[in-house]
C-alpha cells in the first residue's frame, strides 16, 4: 500500500519507466528489509514505516483479540510477522494451571535460596520442559499460524547463571547426565555440567517449537520461517546468563537470527589498560561481530538490532548519544542489510523521561531527537549491500581477511553464582593486567 500510493502520485499514467519504479519499489519491500517489534495494535504515533512488524505475544487482551491487533498492522500495509519469548512471557495459564489443571510455578529457575528469578508478576524464567513445550506450542505457535503468519521469531532463550537449584532442574539432570544432580557452587566440575544441561534445555526448547512450527506449517501448505533474536555471546557471559547461542549454526530448524545489540547491553563496562569504563561503541561494534560470524557459514539471514533508548532510565541525551554509537557500529558490517530499527515504539514515542541527567523534569521524546531517528531509520529501508570486491564474496571489502578471535559456548559455562578460585573472572578479562 505504502509502495503503491508513491507510485500512482508520481507515475499516474504507468508508463516503462514507472512499471520499472514500481518493480524496484516492489523488489526493496519483499527484501524484508526492516522490521520492529510492538506488543499493540497500529497506530499513527508507532507507524515508523517499516517493511515489517512484529506483533508480540499470542495472547488476547480485554480491548483486542490477537488477530484484530495483526489485521491492525496487516490493513495499513504492514507484513506481520510474530515474536514471543521462549524463556519468558505472559503463560500465566499454564503456571497456574488453566492450560491443564496442574501448577507449574517449580518449573521457575530457582536460585541456591530457593527464590525464584522473575521477569514480571507470574512470570518467571522458565526451565523449558516437555510439558511446557507441549503447552507452547499448543497455545502459542499453533494459533499463529492458523492466523496466517508465516515468520515466528523465538526470543531470549536464556537460563541464568545463578539458576539451577529448583526440582524440575533436578528431574532434567537426572535425566540428561543419568546421574544425580550436583550443585553448582560446590566445584568448578559441577558449575560446568550445570550451566551445559542449561544450554543442552534451551537448545532442545528452539529445535521442538520450530520443527513443530514447520511440519504445523507444511499441513497447511505454508512455509514457516524460524528466527532466533539473541543477546551477542560476549554479553550473555558479561551478564552471567546461559543461552544455546554459537550452536545455532547447527539448529536445521533455523531460519536466522536478530542481534539484540543496544545501549544496554554495549554500556557494559569492561577493561581496557587496566581500566574498567563504558565503552559503547567498541562493545557493540565487538557484539555485531560475535552475532555476524553466525551467519559467515550458513548463509543465514540477520537482522542487526538498535533501540534509541534502553531498559534503564536515563536521560534523552544519554539515550540519544549512545544510540548514534550503536548505531554506527552496525554500519561497519557490509554484509549486513537487515535491521530490526527498535523495539517497542509505544515507550519511544510515548515514554516519559529524564530531560537531562541532571533534571529530574521528564517529557516525551525532544522533537530533535524523534526527526533525527526517524531520518536514520528510513535510510536502512534502502541500505544497499556492499558490491563484492576482489572475488571474495557478497559484501565484502578490500582490506584485511580473517582477523578473527575464537570464542566458544563454554565461556558462558564458567560463570558461577558464587565464584570460584581459579576459575571465574568477574568482567571476562586479566583486570589486574596493566596493560591487558
Amino acid at each position: 500500500m505504502k509502495v503503491f500510493s508513491f507510485f500512482t502520485r508520481f507515475f499516474p499514467k504507468g508508463g516503462v519507466g514507472g512499471g520499472i519504479l514500481f518493480f524496484f519499489f516492489l523488489t526493496v519491500l519483499a527484501q524484508e528489509k526492516t522490521t520492529f517489534q510492538t506488543a499493540g495494535p497500529w497506530k499513527p504515533v508507532t507507524d515508523i514505516r517499516s517493511d515489517l512488524v512484529m506483533v508480540y505475544g499470542a495472547n488476547d487482551n480485554r480491548r483486542m483479540t490477537f488477530r484484530e491487533r495483526v489485521d491492525s498492522w496487516r490493513n495499513r500495509g504492514y507484513t506481520a510477522h510474530f515474536m514471543t519469548g521462549i524463556a519468558w512471557g505472559e503463560y500465566q495459564d499454564y503456571f497456574t494451571g488453566k492450560w491443564d489443571g496442574k501448577w507449574h510455578l517449580d518449573e521457575g529457575q530457582k536460585t541456591a535460596q530457593g527464590d525464584t528469578i522473575w521477569h514480571g508478576r507470574l512470570i518467571p524464567y522458565i526451565i523449558p520442559t516437555r510439558n511446557y513445550l507441549s503447552y507452547f506450542k499448543e497455545r502459542h505457535i499453533k494459533p499463529v499460524i492458523d492466523a496466517g503468519i508465516d515468520a515466528i521469531f523465538l526470543e531470549e532463550p536464556e537460563f541464568w547463571a545463578r539458576a539451577g537449584y529448583s526440582e524440575a532442574f533436578k528431574r532434567e539432570w537426572q535425566e540428561f547426565y543419568g546421574f544425580p544432580w550436583r550443585p553448582q557452587h560446590e566445584s568448578a566440575e559441577n558449575t560446568y555440567l550445570s550451566n551445559k544441561l542449561k544450554y543442552h534445555l534451551y537448545y532442545r526448547a528452539l529445535d521442538e517449537a520450530f520443527t513443530y512450527a514447520k511440519q504445523y506449517g507444511r499441513e497447511k501448505g505454508m512455509n514457516i520461517r524460524c528466527y532466533v533474536p539473541t543477546h551477542s555471546l560476549l554479553n550473555y557471559s558479561q551478564w552471567q546468563i546461559v543461552s544455546p547461542e554459537a550452536s545455532l549454526a547447527s539448529l536445521e530448524s533455523c531460519d536466522g537470527y536478530i542481534a539484540q545489540v543496544w545501549t544496554g547491553t554495549s554500556r557494559e563496562p569492561n577493561y581496557f589498560n587496566g581500566k574498567a569504563r563504558e565503552r559503547v561503541f567498541e562493545t557493540a561494534f565487538l557484539e555485531y561481530g560475535c552475532m555476524e560470524s553466525m551467519t559467515r557459514p550458513t548463509g543465514r539471514k540477520m537482522f542487526f538490532l538498535t533501540d534509541p533508548i534502553e531498559d534503564r532510565a536515563k536521560d534523552w541525551e544519554d539515550y540519544k548519544r549512545n544510540y548514534q554509537a550503536t548505531f554506527t557500529a552496525q554500519l561497519l558490517y557490509p554484509q549486513i542489510a537487515d535491521y530490526e530499527v527498535m523495539p517497542w515504539p509505544d515507550r519511544i514515542y510515548e515514554g516519559l523521561y529524564r530531560v537531562s541527567a541532571d533534571s529530574d523534569e521528564k517529557a516525551n521524546i525532544p522533537r530533535f531527537y524523534s526527526t533525527q531517528m526517524q531520518v536514520m531509520i528510513n535510510t536502512l529501508n534502502f541500505m544497499p549491500l556492499t558490491p563484492s570486491s576482489g572475488g571474495a564474496g557478497k559484501g565484502a571489502v578490500s582490506g584485511s581477511q580473517g582477523i578473527s578471535v575464537l570464542m566458544a559456548n563454554s565461556l558462558m559455562f564458567q560463570r558461577s553464582p558464587r565464584p570460584v578460585e581459579g576459575y571465574d573472572d568477574p568482567q571476562l578479562s586479566h583486570r589486574e593486567c596493566g596493560v591487558c
